[in-house]
């Protein structure tokens, strides 16, 4: 089997981080989660240590030197202060020093797993990435999912942390990360790239992620779906899907996450369920608010009770 990388791209987390920890389920999966944050991570405390809070994973397959190369190679940034970074990747690819410009690589050199899974959603992120040699040149096959949801969903959870910010200037993010998301899958060929609706997976999920799997071209694993059960040393990610993880190995949820979602996480049954909490919390005038600044973008994504 070719060995893969997946950057999946979202707006919010719920969706795109379901989605990354069902493939890291599947027997040849690895979730790296928002491994975007690792180069930041790294700065406060350089070690491979601090890579996960569970386990021990990082630590017993990369080096210190591996976990520099990650930083850096993944920190989009210029490597000698006093060349700008597009000379310099020119520079080491003509003279074959650019292993560390090439991060996926190393990583599945050392996880050992044909499917590497990359949460980290943003547009700019993936596209950066995509420019990488490892990938223009084919030693490793790059594939794109899109998750997309419902605006109105998308809108109340990112009131709900962000509490401080207007409907306005949230609605404007929305509008801004999905048109930059959007340009990003379309640079990519067909053949390489998804669109997968959030409220499909949460409703459907055999048959979307047997969809998935038909895209990626491995075998469908029914025990994926409970991705719960299984090991996940991901970097960031979602707190909610780590919510249902801790419920799993009767571990409290934590207290960040109540304070954001009350007890919905620590009620809630071991289940991909759809979160359509949108419908009680989101006002009639919030909702008019966000049309206003998106227009009719949000109308393909719209979720109604006969989706």
């Amino acid at each position: 089997m070719a060995n893969k990388v997946v950057f999946i791209l979202g707006i919010g987390r719920s969706g795109s981080t379901m989605l990354d920890l069902m493939l890291g389920s599947h027997s040849e999966g690895f979730s790296l989660g928002e491994i975007s944050k690792l180069p930041e991570i790294y700065r406060r405390h350089p070690s491979p240590a601090s890579f996960c809070p569970t386990g021990t994973f990082w630590q017993d397959h990369f080096s210190q030197k591996d976990a520099e190369q990650l930083a850096l190679g993944l920190g989009g940034r210029r490597l000698n202060q006093f060349v700008p970074l597009k000379v310099e990747r020119w520079v080491r690819e003509l003279v074959g020093k650019d292993a560390v410009l090439n991060p996926y690589l190393l990583l599945h050199e050392r996880i050992q797993k044909s499917l590497l899974i990359d949460s980290s959603k943003y547009p700019d992120w993936v596209g950066q990435r995509l420019k990488a040699r490892e990938f223009r040149q084919n030693k490793l096959e790059a594939y794109v999912i899109n998750v997309v949801r419902d605006g109105r969903a998308v809108l109340n959870s990112y009131l709900r942390a962000y509490p401080d910010r207007t409907v306005e200037t949230l609605s404007r993010r929305w509008l801004s990360n999905l048109e930059e998301s959007e340009r990003v899958y379309d640079s990519v060929s067909p053949e390489r790239r998804l669109r997968v609706r959030y409220e499909e997976l949460a409703t459907s999920p055999t048959e979307t992620m047997q969809q998935v799997c038909s895209f990626l071209k491995i075998p469908f694993e029914p025990d994926m779906l409970e991705y719960w059960k299984h090991e996940h040393y991901y970097i960031a990610g979602s707190r909610s899907a780590r919510a249902l993880i801790a419920r799993y190995h009767e571990q409290p949820v934590p207290d960040a996450v109540k304070e954001v979602h009350g007890n919905y996480y620590a009620d809630m049954d071991l289940t991909i369920k759809l979160d359509q909490r949108w419908r009680k919390e989101l006002s009639a005038e919030k909702i008019k608010a966000f049309y206003d600044i998106v227009g009719d973008r949000n109308r393909p994504l719209e979720w109604n009770e006969s989706s």
